[in-house]
């Protein structure tokens, strides 16, 4: 049977790494706290991507859940890589959205104002499509009229990433909702910077806590029912919790991962996962250092938490996204949920965090006006 390697390599063209996004933890104050169920004022979607035509691509769909008109402010984040430091392009649009309205587009194709196109709905505005080979995120921002931050908490979303080729073909749908922010206090709408720390916008999460297979086992499932060998493989994807639109200066953090198998046993990945920008990674990557493969964990299932490997670093958010493949060649793929712990209260912002920076929150910066 072929390696994990070998096998993407033959199929990346066709494969789809579904995903779910996190489910926060339950609190007895849930209201306040991230959500991908609840409508919030800030929409986080953590991966998407465009590889181009016939391959995956990403379809994004924005609610407005009130009976009020809602505007938004959004950013499209070139995640790739040059030469080792993130490109950190990004791309700003506008929304406006009437009540109760929703609205979609096809990442590769963007949106035009044209009622008379064969896009369904009301044209949200003018929305610009992505290069082929995009691979990042997306984060908009609920606003008044006039651009300004505005904390209505009206805003909902989910993108839906697949590739359908019909009959004889690699058909790989997967849909997860955005991760919404709530605002929890008074909104300062002549301020750029929403400030993540629980008394304006929701305090982003301490922890994230990952229930994994390991990289390189087989899927029990396939196996048991008899059909040929198996093989799994799990691709985790993060992005910093702050981000700063203002001065283009990528998310940055490193996150400390201490890992338990199925005999309680522990280890750690002791060099930390860089969270550079945008973070994109098998589980049998090296720099998780074998911890998560079937030969490093010992045993084919695991749980892991991630968290800042500092306390003047900024948390994450983040997906697992598994692919199963059968020897015969026939794949599919399957969401597993990183859960988020509680809020810190005292993250420290992912744009320039100092030493002695141990009590700031986390933030995002917009643009001035």
């Amino acid at each position: 049977m072929s390696t994990v390697k070998g096998l993407r390599a033959g199929v990346a063209a066709g494969i789809l790494v579904g995903m779910t996004l996190l489910t926060g933890a339950v609190r007895a104050n849930a209201q306040d706290q991230f959500s991908t169920e609840r409508p919030g004022s800030i929409l986080i979607f953590p991966k998407v991507i465009n590889t181009g035509i016939p391959g995956p691509e990403t379809i994004i769909q924005i609610s407005n859940t009130t009976n009020i008109p809602v505007f938004a402010e959004c950013f499209l984040v070139d995640g790739r890589t040059v030469n080792g430091s993130p490109t950190w392009q990004v791309t700003d649009f506008s929304l406006t959205l009437t009540r109760q309205q929703p609205t979609h587009w096809a990442v590769s194709l963007g949106r035009a104002v044209n009622p008379l196109d064969s896009e369904q709905g009301l044209d949200p505005g003018l929305i610009p499509p992505v290069s082929d080979g995009f691979t990042g995120f997306l984060t908009c921002v609920q606003t008044d009229v006039g651009g300004a931050p505005s904390g209505g908490n009206a805003l909902k979303g989910e993108a839906t990433i697949g590739n359908i080729t019909g009959v004889g073909g690699v058909n790989n749908v997967s849909k997860y909702n955005a991760i919404g922010i709530p605002a929890v206090g008074t909104v300062d709408p002549d301020s750029n910077v929403l400030s993540l720390d629980g008394i304006e916008y929701a305090a982003c999460p301490a922890d994230l806590l990952l229930n994994f297979q390991a990289e390189g086992g087989p899927d029990p499932a396939l196996e048991t029912a008899g059909d040929t060998a198996s093989i799994v493989s799990s691709n985790l994807t993060l992005v910093p919790c702050g981000m700063d639109f203002e001065n283009l200066v990528p998310g940055k953090t490193t996150l400390d991962a201490n890992l338990r198998d199925e005999f309680e046993e522990n280890s750690s990945v002791t060099s930390g996962i860089p969270v550079d920008c945008w973070f994109s990674a098998d589980l049998g990557a090296p720099v998780f250092g074998n911890q998560f493969t079937i030969g490093g964990l010992t045993t084919e299932f695991g749980t892991a938490v991630l968290n800042p490997l500092a306390p003047n670093q900024a948390p994450a958010l983040g997906v697992l996204n598994v692919l199963r493949v059968a020897d015969d060649g026939t794949s599919d793929t399957a969401a597993s949920n990183l859960f988020w712990d509680i809020p810190t209260g005292a993250p420290c912002p992912a744009t320039a965090c100092a030493p002695t920076c141990t009590s700031c929150a986390s933030e995002i910066r917009l643009p001035s006006p």
